[in-house]
């Protein structure tokens, strides 16, 4: 069994209890976790940033490891979560909001749904794809329906290292699995099971111009310089018709780019967060 002894929890009067990872004090920030993951995800960068002088908060969501309060997968309640806690924990400050994969749409989402809550947004090769892009190329880049049925029958009986394995290597690079640090392997396993609902019921909907229309914030956007082809392809074309975005790449890296590479990851983003307000 995992060990669970450095999670806090936290509860609001609104909103799920919380398990979450904390570090430092100042200005607010937000880190999002993608699938598989939860706050652990970011242990490679919160030191770092409580160092440049951030209260540094990275929630589980619900759904995910240590307290698995949901089966059901679904990024608006997540994302009705996200907004409750941004509420409640902010005091009245501005959050900045770094969001991976999963967590990437949804930091893309909550700066549409509550603007008032962020101060700027980092997002590393956010999930999803653009509604401009031809869906005949965006299915052929994904896995298929056999594939995730696949997926889903090895976690009902069991086998989960192997779900978790293909899945990883589908969203980094062959083998990634295979030499992936023992405590994200770990990590991944503890969340196996939300595989199951995320594969069947949490399929993310495209970027919609009429919604990146909306983001009138500094983004800076992250891509791996080894990444697959439909994040960098997002990543690009996000950074093209965000009107304050920045593109960034993480040389050497594919999708989990925090984590192979965390002091050139934490650079790019703390020289973003820290600029004065007049370059974002």
């Amino acid at each position: 069994m995992s060990d669970t002894t450095e999670f806090e929890n936290l509860s609001f009067s609104a909103g799920p209890l919380w398990a979450c990872l904390r570090a430092g004090t100042g200005r607010p920030l937000l880190l999002i976790h993608g699938s598989l993951c939860d706050a652990r995800f970011w242990r490679g960068q919160l030191p770092a940033l409580a160092a440049a002088g951030f209260a540094a908060l990275a929630p589980s969501l619900r759904a995910y490891h240590p307290l698995h309060l949901s089966q059901h997968m679904s990024w608006q309640q997540d994302l009705d979560d996200l907004v409750a806690l941004l509420e409640q924990a902010g005091g009245g400050e501005r959050f900045d909001v770094i969001g991976h994969s999963r967590g990437g749409f949804l930091a893309f989402h909550l700066a549409r749904r509550a603007p008032h809550l962020l101060h700027r947004l980092v997002l590393a090769e956010p999930g999803g794809y653009m509604a401009s892009h031809d869906l005949r190329d965006v299915k052929g880049a994904l896995p298929d329906q056999a594939w995730r049925e696949d997926v889903i029958a090895m976690v009902e009986r069991g086998d989960s290292a192997q779900a978790v394995a293909l899945f990883v290597d589908s969203v980094s690079r062959p083998g990634s699995w295979r030499f992936s640090p023992a405590d994200f392997r770990q990590m991944a396993l503890d969340n196996a099971s939300t595989l199951i609902s995320q594969l069947r019921d949490d399929a993310l909907p495209p970027y919609q111009p009429s919604e990146i229309a909306e983001l009138n914030l500094p983004v800076l956007l992250l891509k791996g310089q080894r990444s697959l082809p439909r994040f960098r392809q997002t990543v690009d074309a996000l950074g093209e018709q965000l009107s304050h975005a920045q593109v960034a790449e993480v040389a050497g890296a594919s999708h989990a780019m925090n984590l192979a590479y965390p002091a050139k990851f934490n650079q790019l983003v703390i020289d973003f967060l820290q600029q004065p307000a007049s370059q974002g």
